[in-house]
């Protein structure tokens, strides 16, 4: 007997055929969501080493490939979110890109799980590497706030506007001096140009804060921005 317990277990366990007859036999299931607003295809890239041609039944039987399972303002949990931030399968992500996803919305997802592939991957397809600048949070800020430096640096090696401001006007270097970041992780910030005169809400320019600072490592910082 074909349930919702039972086709769970069925996708989650990458158990392609079996999904295809159980959805056969009971063909109203097919517009099932959780509790979470997830149908099958997002629950389906949410589960690590999902194959594609799990994904291949699911769009085939008309599921949406930019469907969203919940939103928040702008921003969408699309499949390609759930195959980068909870799957964390590359092949399956590339695979929805190909196929012509929104490569938006999921930046943030790969910069958390220090996945700088996957970053590159998402930038090739032409996602917005400045997502969120309206409300203050750039992939590249968030970054920087996780302390996620190897994804920065990816970020700013894409393209990222090294001087984004969050909601109180500061940069990433402003973060980064408030977080009392390792000096050697400033350097990708000098060559990519960042502004060192940029006040944040406090009036506060990072070349100011950098002045006060005793080691001369500091002063080489100060000296390398723009």
């Amino acid at each position: 007997m074909v349930s919702k317990t039972s086709l769970t277990e069925s996708v989650r366990g990458h158990r392609v055929e079996e999904t295809r007859e159980a959805l056969t036999a009971r063909p109203d299931l097919l517009r099932h969501r959780d509790a979470r607003g997830r149908n099958w295809l997002h629950l389906a890239c949410s589960v690590p080493g999902t194959p594609i041609g799990m994904a291949e039944l699911l769009l085939g039987l008309g599921l949406e490939l930019d469907g969203a399972a919940f939103t928040e303002g702008a921003w969408r949990a699309t499949p390609l979110w759930f195959s980068i931030s909870r799957g964390l399968n590359y092949p399956l992500a590339e695979h929805l890109l190909k196929r012509g996803c929104d490569p938006d919305f999921c930046l943030f997802a790969a910069a958390w799980n220090e996945d700088r592939a996957t970053i590159r991957l998402l930038l090739r397809h032409g996602a917005d590497i400045e997502e969120g600048a309206e409300r203050g949070d750039t992939p590249l800020l968030g970054a920087v706030g996780w302390s996620k430096f190897g994804p920065a640096e990816e970020l700013l090696l894409g393209g990222a506007n090294p001087d984004a401001r969050d909601g109180k006007g500061r940069t990433a270097l402003h973060l980064m001096l408030g977080k009392g970041s390792a000096a050697g992780h400033f350097a990708m910030f000098v060559r990519a140009g960042a502004l060192g005169d940029i006040p944040d809400a406090e009036g506060r320019t990072v070349r100011e804060m950098l002045g006060r600072k005793r080691d001369p490592v500091w002063k080489e910082i100060a000296d390398g921005l723009a």
